[in-house]
């Protein structure tokens, strides 16, 4: 498989970091709630338990090294964002948290028994060179689970969002050039890219979400006050462009209304899984 990378990774993860320095709270207020659906599905594929050694790559808001910690592994959480690893130490004062590149990892190799990443291949500029450095510090038996949104349809809400944007906004805008965000959101796609960086016995499997909103605006303002790549393209455009967009969620939202109020969004993500 060929694995997209930026054709500027230098401007692509300098945009990166200003997005994640920016935004670390709202992620966390946004999409923390979220993201914790996945973590058990990704401990276990990595089969963490007490007294295994992980290092948790893109560690975000530290929501799965605080649910590996509680299991008993001993945890070392790294992100590429200083403002991410002060929120991530606050929520996890027993972990230890690192700053540093997930593309060129600062421990030997063989270090760790897992590696865990959720939701952070898609966000590095060369994407093969992450999943290559993961191989390389995990021990020989070693396991590595990753988690990825799962591909856009008109049943979730990266779908929703994405048809509100190309049907109002100018995609063409002027932002760093990124790898493609959904290139690993197929399950073959993502066992391919595991395969191909030298993970075996891989497995894909999909886990159902669900992204719970109070109201029919607030998809709109997750993305802008915790998103980075859509935030970008949003903030591009001007303010009738953004409220034309939020219009659209908003009328299309109103699908996933439940009889109590609350807005209940399909966000299904995809953990790969496999073994040094």
């Amino acid at each position: 498989m060929v694995i997209e990378t930026s054709r500027d990774p230098i401007a692509f993860q300098a945009f990166e970091l200003d997005g994640w320095d920016a935004v670390s709270s709202g992620y966390e207020r946004h999409f923390g709630r979220l993201t914790a659906q996945t973590v058990p599905a990704i401990l276990g594929a990595a089969r963490v338990e007490k007294g295994t050694r992980l290092l948790d790559v893109c560690t975000g808001p530290g929501v799965l090294a605080r649910a590996a910690s509680a299991r008993g592994a001993e945890v070392v959480g790294l992100d590429f964002s200083g403002n991410v690893i002060e929120v991530a130490k606050r929520n996890v004062p027993d972990v230890q948290f690192l700053q540093g590149d997930a593309q060129d990892l600062p421990f030997e190799s063989g270090t760790f028994e897992a590696v865990v990443c959720g939701y952070g291949i898609i966000h590095v500029a060369q994407p093969q060179k992450a999943l290559l450095e993961m191989h390389r510090v995990l021990r020989r038996g070693g396991r590595v689970a990753v988690s990825v949104w799962q591909a856009p349809t008109p049943a979730n809400g990266f779908g929703l969002l994405l048809d509100a944007i190309k049907a109002h906004a100018d995609v063409s805008a002027p932002l760093p050039h990124g790898p493609d965000f959904f290139q690993f959101s197929e399950p073959e796609k993502l066992e391919e890219a595991l395969q191909s960086t030298g993970f075996t016995k891989t497995v894909i499997r999909t886990v159902e979400q669900t992204w719970e909103h109070a109201e029919p605006t607030a998809l709109v303002r997750a993305i802008l006050e915790g998103g980075v790549r859509l935030r970008g393209l949003l903030l591009a455009q001007s303010d009738e462009v953004r409220d034309a967009v939020s219009r659209a969620v908003e009328m299309e939202i109103g699908r996933h209304l439940g009889p109590d109020g609350a807005y209940r969004v399909p966000m299904p993500a995809l953990v790969g899984s496999g073994r040094k």
